[in-house]
C-alpha cells in the first residue's frame, strides 16, 4: 500500500514538472520575439500613411521655396525701349486742346518696370522746351513683360494765332522715369501754342500709366 501511493507522488511530480517547463519556455520565447521586435529598425512601407506624409513635408517646403521667389523686376531704361507716337495723337483742330500720345514698348527679353514721370523736352525752332508735369495725376508703377507696351501722355494747346507765337516742333526727346539715357520720337500733329515760360502752361506731360 505504501509503496503504491509513493509511485502515484512521483508520477505526480513529473508531470508538473513538464509542465512548469513548457511555460517557462513559452514565456521566454514570446520575451525574444518582442525584444528582437523592438531592437530591430522598422521600416515603412511606401504606400503607409507615415511616407505619405513625409513626402508631403518635403514637398510642401520645395513649393513655398518657389512660390515665395519674386522675379526681379529692374527699371526701364531707353535701351530697353522703344518708342513711337501712338495712333490719333495730336489735335484734332486748331482751337481744340490737343494730346500726343507716346508709346513704350519693351523690347528686351527681361522685365522691366516704371514708375512716374519721364522728362520730356521739344526741340524745336525756338530752341528746347522742357515741359511741365501735370500735378494732378497720380503715379502707378507699369510692369512690363517683354513686348509689353505703356503709355506717356503729352496735353497741349495748339497754336490758333492772334497773338500767340507756334513753337514749331521738330523733335519730343523723352528720359524714362529714373533714367538718364533718352529717346527720340517726332511729333504729330498740330504744333503748340509756345508758353514756354508761362507759370501754368497749357502743355504739360503725364506719368507713365499702362493704359491709353
Amino acid at each position: 500500500m505504501r509503496n503504491r501511493q509513493l509511485s502515484f507522488a512521483v508520477g505526480l511530480v513529473a508531470v508538473l514538472g513538464l509542465g512548469v517547463t513548457a511555460c517557462g519556455s513559452d514565456a521566454g520565447g514570446a520575451g525574444g520575439a518582442k525584444a528582437s521586435a523592438s531592437s530591430s529598425p522598422q521600416a515603412v512601407p511606401a504606400n503607409s500613411p507615415a511616407a505619405g506624409q513625409a513626402s508631403a513635408s518635403a514637398s510642401g517646403r520645395a513649393t513655398t521655396t518657389q512660390a515665395g521667389a519674386v522675379p526681379g523686376g529692374r527699371k526701364c531704361t531707353a535701351a530697353d525701349l522703344k518708342a513711337a507716337v501712338a495712333g490719333g495723337s495730336g489735335a484734332q483742330s486748331p482751337d481744340a486742346p490737343g494730346a500726343e500720345e507716346i508709346e513704350l514698348t519693351n523690347r528686351s527679353g527681361a522685365v522691366c518696370t516704371m514708375k512716374g514721370y519721364p522728362g520730356v523736352d521739344l526741340g524745336g525752332d525756338r530752341g528746347t522746351w522742357n515741359l511741365p508735369r501735370f500735378q494732378g495725376a497720380q503715379a502707378e508703377q507699369v510692369t512690363l513683360q517683354p513686348g509689353g507696351k505703356a503709355y506717356v501722355v503729352i496735353d497741349y494747346l495748339p497754336f490758333a494765332g492772334g497773338g500767340g507765337v507756334e513753337f514749331k516742333v521738330q523733335r519730343i526727346v523723352l528720359t524714362p522715369p529714373d533714367d538718364t539715357s533718352q529717346l527720340t520720337v517726332q511729333w504729330s500733329g498740330a504744333n503748340p501754342q509756345d508758353q514756354s515760360g508761362a507759370t501754368h502752361p497749357g502743355t504739360y506731360v503725364r506719368p507713365v500709366s499702362a493704359k491709353r
